[in-house]
């Protein structure tokens, strides 16, 4: 640590006497250094609270601009971590997470915002909140140097069916299936609760409905048996096989561990499976547009002219291609109305690509809030003579914060 503050005091004087022009980051993060691969970043803002009580969650953020000379490929180990976690003197994941997943690819010069939940030790104290990008596990550019204070009286942990506690960690499915047959699915978890999981006392793996889905067999209604004893503080790989309903959709899947009756721990996170690829509607008059809302991923909290990257996942419903060119997608208001101009500063969107019947398409794009307060986020598909059509995307209030 005595290193660490000669080194910052060292890049303080040199701001002093003028030897760089640029601190706009200074009160964010300390210069780290470039990767011998070239990976470099600087921290422009970063949103972790001061204090928080004890067990309080937080939706914390990091923005980053990629100084270096690679692209930042969400699929190739780029990630935001948790640094020098030996300071964090109580436990390495003190903040309920160690590594978060950039949202998207990031080229040279491009920012990137990620958010993640932090949730605040049970014990009071002074804690440390260093994060900093890294590659294959090896640290670059700007870190963090934040520290939060945890406040109040030591709250004892709580867990869920008598001391049970897990948390996700990944999910393996095919993303398309064709109706009736059999695929492989791994559900990673990890037990960090008080006691041993195994079958033989109740304890599965299941299924979490959603409200309204259909039930079938051997998909979304049948616990899965554990085939060893998973003890506490180990890492499992939860292998099983789901048979594919029998009528083509998009399907939404999510598991978490079960006790008996009871769920408890973290669920996984929601995957979408296209079933049979085309969806044939007999219902709709030939060359009929249609959609349905798959999913987006837009911050609940951004800042004020902060360009930003979000995405929306759209179905293709109905019985003819969306043309790209033809079809867009468009921002509406609260009525379902189009927002030509609106204060996310954007226009329409385009097809990346023609999109046939039965297929998703991720719209991906950037906006810039120009106005502060809880705005109305929702966007909805548009045929060429301008007439919207099918589903809109999931409603959303984002806070812009000045």
């Amino acid at each position: 640590m005595k290193t660490l503050n000669k080194v910052i005091s060292v890049f303080c004087i040199m701001i002093m006497f003028g030897l760089t022009s640029d601190i706009s980051a200074q009160d964010k993060g300390a210069v780290y250094g470039v990767s011998t691969l070239g990976d470099n970043s600087k921290i422009v803002d970063v949103d972790i609270p001061e204090s928080l009580n004890p067990g309080e969650e937080y939706p914390a953020s990091i923005t980053f601009i990629n100084t270096g000379k690679n692209i930042w490929d969400k699929d190739d180990n780029y990630l935001l971590s948790l640094y020098d976690q030996s300071d964090n003197v109580y436990k390495s994941d003190v903040w309920g997470i160690k590594n978060v997943n950039i949202p998207n690819n990031v080229i040279p010069g491009e920012k990137a915002i990620v958010i993640f939940k932090i949730k605040a030790p049970y014990e009071p104290g002074v804690y440390n909140s260093k994060w900093a990008m890294t590659k294959d596990n090896n640290y670059f550019g700007e870190y963090s140097i934040n520290v939060t204070k945890v406040n109040g009286e030591a709250v004892p942990v709580v867990y869920s069916v008598e001391g049970n506690e897990s948390r996700f960690i990944s999910v393996s499915i095919p993303e398309n299936m064709n109706a009736g047959e059999k695929y492989k699915v791994s559900v990673s978890i990890e037990n960090t609760g008080m006691y041993p999981w195994n079958s033989s006392e109740g304890y599965t793996l299941a299924p979490v409905q959603q409200s309204a889905a259909k039930v079938y067999a051997d998909w979304n209604s049948t616990p899965v048996a554990l085939s060893s004893t998973i003890e506490s503080g180990q890492i499992s790989s939860i292998e099983f096989y789901v048979t594919a309903p029998p009528s083509a959709g998009f399907y939404e899947m999510q598991w978490m561990m079960k006790k008996g009756d009871s769920y408890f721990g973290q669920a996984s996170d929601k995957v979408t499976v296209n079933v049979s690829g085309i969806i044939a509607i007999k219902e709709l008059p030939p060359g009929t547009n249609n959609s349905s809302y798959i999913k987006q991923q837009i911050p609940n909290s951004v800042s004020f002219n902060e360009e930003l990257d979000v995405s929306v996942t759209m179905a293709n419903t109905g019985n003819t291609a969306w043309i790209k060119g033809n079809e867009q997608l468009v921002v509406v208001d609260k009525d379902l109305k189009i927002q030509s101009v609106n204060m996310w500063g954007i226009g329409y969107i385009q097809l990346p690509e023609n999109i046939q019947p039965g297929k998703l398409v991720t719209f991906n794009f950037k906006v810039k809030p120009n106005e502060i307060g809880s705005q109305h986020f929702q966007m909805m598909m548009m045929d060429k003579d301008g007439n919207l059509f099918g589903a809109p995307s999931g409603s959303v209030q984002v806070i812009v914060k000045n």
